[in-house]
Formats: structure tokens, C-alpha cells, sequence
């Protein structure tokens, strides 16, 4: 990769025109001529490409006249042009202790200028203070627009491939996937709060330049002062964080545990531009590149989400049980107690109320000047990553290779066979029944003479009971551990792979009857009433004379 090419794009190695990762085969591949570049050699590109930019950095600045300054107090570390620093640290007030620069290897990859100059970013936080005035958040700004400064600060900016193991809250399989990040942006200060550096992203890497001490006139830098230790936990942090919507939306939830591993991945340093406040517990920021706000003053809320759809089950069931008993108050008052005990142990295990910080902040925005006057545009679509990063899930094949699939957890055949299970449970007796009926009817007599349905009401409410849970644990569970399992083919089609009983889902599957232990064997019904003892087999002979009981006063 030659110096002046940015280390934020892959480049073809045939013909040199920038390659876009493709995530079902990861690789890069060229669209001008079609030649892949594999995950090792771009990495390997990107390298060499740093080494290459810090030896130039190093020859470049021993003609510059760089100073440092350094804070007792917070530690800030900030290098400037001679003459242009301020003897007061603007990350916490203390006095700067001023000295030559002796480390040039501190210098970083990349830079952002800034788009924004220090007096319109000013004017547009003040903006944002007066418009946000009836909130705790906004009133602090506007009273401490006097510690307003501009600085470029240190990140780490990873790209690359990233592999990750993901399990579903609730649910015991785990899935393998591949994604692609197009440049996530770590913060590595100690004065900031990564929380609300986060929220004033993205930067337009279209942006990013090679480092050049000629770009910082006029604006302190901040060097990094965080370990490496600390570091790379931020960027594992940052790099789940960032690879999480996609997850979520594939696996229908924000209850996902993520593990992630990003051996191969890209990580540059840079110096980014930003506009901040620091006023005790008020931090407000502004991206100096984008004009994106966001303002923490350290309140947090508590919320319960998981609380809503076990309501509207409760709420539904009691609402079908009012319309049967004519809406008398007290049946409906037992039967929301009842549901909501069921429903509420089942959904809730595990679960607990959700703490957040509270952070304001505006749209993602997109600055530039038109005749030299500031444009901001301000949207959900201003910057729109070019890519398709939805991660590809991966299983083994009947030859136990790992090939691309695609997941899909409901299906109308699925949701066919589910009713299907509910129907044939609930009124089991009554098939039953029916069937004997048949075979004791004698000539003249009609079918209901000597047949009664409702005579099978005890294994009806049970049967109810059990369905009920089967629709709250197996459906909404245990159905994400018995996915279909489609092969992405390399034309684009897709295929059923996957025997039929593993994803089959039985009523039985809630209680982890057809899943396959650690020692490889499936679990089967009396294998599961063999380990429950004396109760399990006491239960399944209870339930075997309720429902002949139930099946007997039918017919009989």
C-alpha cells in the first residue's frame, strides 16, 4: 500500500482499485476487475503502511517546532506549535508543565481536521444549550459556555473482519457469525467518558488524512494516556458494541450475549477533532468534523422492557377469558392472576431492570460549506456506510464443513405445526374419545347419543396450562435452538440443510426433551422422567390417568 493511499480502504493487488470485503466468503474483492485479496494480506498491506507513515512522520517532524505540555493533575499529556499553547490544561485547569518533545513515535496514523471553526461551534453548542433550556443537561451548558475549547484527540480506529460466538438470552445454543466493521472510533483519554464520545459519532472517514504536523495549527493535541491494557479492552468493547444491531436484528431480540474475536482486525491511531465542555459532572461534546452533539450530566433512568410483552400475553388471555364468561369481574380477576403468575415466572427468569445513563444528544449530521458558509444537514441518512454489514452466520454442512447459512426461526410451516401441537394437546381426549366412539357405535345410534365434550374439562384446563407455557418458553425460546437452517450457495440461492429433528419443536422441547446433551445424545422423554426419579414417573402416571379419566367420561 503506497503512503499516500488511505490505510482505511483495501486496494486491489491486480489492478489497484479500492476492494470491498465480502462478507459470505471473507475476502476483499475488486469490482473493477474481480481479483480477491485475502483477510492476511490486506492485513499485512496495512502493516506495512503504518511503518512506512511513521518513518516519514519522523523525518517531517525534526523540521518542525513542536512543544509538549504536560498536566500534574489529570495527567493530560497535549502537544502544540511554540507559542501556541495555553498554560492551563483545558481538560481540568490545572497549570501545564511546558517542554521539548522527545517521543515523535507518539504520533498518529491519521487525522481528521477540523470542518468547524472554533466560533461556529460555539455559537451551534450555545444553539443546542438554549434550544434543550427546560433540561438539567441544557441549562449546564448554556452557564458553562466559559470552558468551551477545541482539541484534537487520541482514538484507535479499527476495521477489518470481525468472527464472533453469539447465544440468545434464554436459550442454550450457540451461533457462529462474520462481520465487517468499516471503521469504528475508540476514544483513548482518561478525561472522557467513552459513553458520550460514542454518541457524537460517526466521523466521515472520507475525511481521514495522513498525519501532517502542518495540519494541527492553531489546535492542541492530545496524546494518548490510557494503557494498552485498558485499550484493547475499549476496543473489544467498542468492536461488540458496534456489531451488535446487526445481531440483534438476526436474532429478533436485544437480549444477545456477544464474544467476539478480532485477531485481524485493523487498528490505526488517530487524532480526531472535537469541541468539549468539562464542568464537574457535565460533559458536552461536539464533533469538530459533523457538528454532532451529544451532553451527559451523569443522570441515569431505570427501566423494566422486558415487563411489556409478558403484559400484553396477560392482558390478551384475560381478554379471551372475559369474552367467555360475559366480562364478570371476578373470573377475570383469578384468570389475570393465574396468567400473569405463568407467564411473568416463565419470561422473567433471569431478568432484571435495565440501568442507562441519560445522554442527549442531536442527529447525526454532516458539515460543508457552501460559497463559505456552514451547512450542517442533520438526518438518520446523512452518512450512509456504503457497505452491507449484516453479519453471515456459519454451521457445518453433512460433510462437516463450515459453510454461510441463513437463519430463519419461524416459519408458516413452523407456526402450522406449532397450532397443529396446541390443538391435538388441548383436546387430546376428545380425538381420543372420537376414535372409540366410532368403534363401539352401534347400527341407528347417532354419533353425540352417548358423547359428551365436556365431560373432558379436567384435562382440557390442563392441557391449557401446558400450552400456555409451551407458547411462552417453547415458542418464544426454544425455538431459537431448533432453527431452519438454510446454506448460502455461491450463486446466491439457498438450501435446506440439517436433519429434521433438529429442528423440530414438540411440546416436549420446553422441557429439553430432543436437545442433545453434552455427550452428544439426545434427550428423550423417559430418559428425562429416569433422572427426575420417583416424581418424574409419579407425574407422567398422573397425567396418563387424567387423561384416560377425562377420555373415559367422554365416551362413556
Amino acid at each position: 500500500m503506497e503512503e499516500n493511499k488511505s490505510p482505511l480502504r483495501i486496494y486491489c493487488k491486480n489492478c489497484g482499485a479500492p476492494a470491498d470485503f465480502d462478507i459470505v466468503n471473507q475476502t476483499y474483492r475488486c469490482a473493477n476487475c474481480g481479483e480477491s485479496t485475502g483477510i492476511e494480506e490486506a492485513y499485512d498491506s496495512v502493516y506495512k503502511w503504518r511503518e512506512l507513515n511513521k518513518n516519514s512522520a519522523k523525518i517531517r517532524a525534526s523540521g518542525d517546532k513542536i512543544e509538549e505540555g504536560s498536566c500534574s493533575a489529570c495527567g493530560a499529556r497535549v502537544i502544540f506549535g511554540v507559542g501556541e499553547a495555553s498554560e492551563k490544561c483545558i481538560f481540568c485547569g490545572s497549570k501545564l508543565v511546558r517542554s521539548e518533545l522527545t517521543d515523535s513515535s507518539q504520533m498518529p496514523d491519521l487525522i481528521i481536521p477540523f470542518a468547524i471553526t472554533p466560533e461556529e461551534a460555539k455559537k451551534r453548542m450555545l444553539d443546542w444549550g438554549h434550544k434543550h433550556s427546560n433540561t438539567p443537561e441544557g441549562k449546564a451548558v448554556v452557564s458553562s459556555m466559559g470552558q468551551f475549547h477545541g482539541s484534537y484527540l487520541p482514538y484507535r480506529v479499527a476495521k477489518g473482519p470481525v468472527y464472533a460466538s453469539v447465544s440468545r438470552d434464554g436459550t442454550e445454543r450457540r451461533y457462529e457469525c462474520g462481520g465487517y466493521l468499516d471503521g469504528t472510533a475508540v476514544n483513548t483519554s482518561k478525561q472522557f467518558d467513552n459513553l458520550v464520545m460514542n454518541d457524537m459519532e460517526p466521523f466521515d472517514w472520507s475525511g481521514a488524512r495522513p498525519f501532517e504536523f502542518g495540519l494541527i495549527a492553531g489546535m492542541p493535541v492530545k496524546l494518548n494516556d490510557s494503557p494498552d491494557k485498558a485499550i484493547n479492552q475499549r476496543i473489544e468493547e467498542e468492536v461488540t458494541e458496534d456489531f451488535r444491531p446487526k445481531v440483534e436484528s438476526v436474532m429478533q431480540t436485544s437480549g444477545v450475549s456477544i464474544n467476539t474475536h478480532t485477531e485481524k482486525i485493523n487498528v490505526l491511531s488517530a487524532i480526531l477533532p472535537v469541541y468539549f465542555i468539562k464542568n464537574g459532572p457535565l460533559t458536552a461534546v461536539m464533533n469538530g468534523q459533523t457538528g454532532r452533539i451529544a451532553v451527559s450530566k451523569n443522570r441515569t433512568k431505570k427501566s423494566y422492557p422486558w415487563v411489556i410483552e409478558p403484559l400484553i400475553y396477560t392482558v390478551i388471555l384475560t381478554m379471551i377469558m372475559g369474552y367467555f364468561y360475559r366480562w364478570a369481574a371476578e373470573p377475570m380477576f383469578y384468570g389475570a392472576m393465574v396468567f400473569g403468575c405463568i407467564i411473568f415466572s416463565v419470561m422473567g427468569d433471569g431478568r432484571t431492570s435495565l440501568v442507562r445513563r441519560i445522554t442527549l444528544k442531536s442527529e447525526t449530521s454532516r458539515a460543508y460549506r457552501e460559497d463559505g458558509e456552514l451547512v450542517i444537514n442533520e438526518g438518520k441518512g446523512v452518512l450512509k456506510n456504503p457497505y452491507d454489514n449484516t453479519p453471515v452466520f456459519y454451521e457445518s454442512n453433512a460433510k462437516g464443513e463450515k459453510v454461510p447459512v441463513r437463519l430463519r426461526f419461524y416459519t408458516i410451516g413452523r407456526w402450522i405445526g406449532i397450532l397443529y401441537n396446541a390443538l391435538v394437546t388441548v383436546f387430546l381426549p376428545l380425538i381420543l374419545a372420537a376414535l372409540l366412539r366410532l368403534a363401539d357405535m352401534e347400527e341407528g345410534e347417532g354419533f353425540f347419543d352417548h358423547f359428551y365434550p365436556l365431560y373432558g374439562a379436567a384435562w382440557y384446563v390442563l392441557a391449557a396450562m401446558i400450552v400456555l407455557v409451551y407458547f411462552v418458553k417453547g415458542v418464544r425460546k426454544d425455538a431459537y435452538d431448533h432453527p431452519y437452517i438454510y446454506e448460502i450457495k455461491p450463486d446466491g440461492k439457498t438450501r435446506l440443510i440439517g436433519k429434521r429433528i433438529d429442528r423440530k419443536l414438540s411440546i416436549f422441547s420446553m422441557f429439553g426433551i430432543g436437545k442433545v446433551d453434552r455427550n452428544g445424545k439426545r434427550i428423550t422423554l423417559f430418559g428425562t422422567m429416569r433422572e427426575m426419579g420417583c416424581s418424574g414417573f409419579g407425574l407422567l402416571i398422573g397425567l396418563f390417568f387424567i387423561l384416560l379419566g377425562s377420555t373415559c367420561a367422554i365416551v362413556f
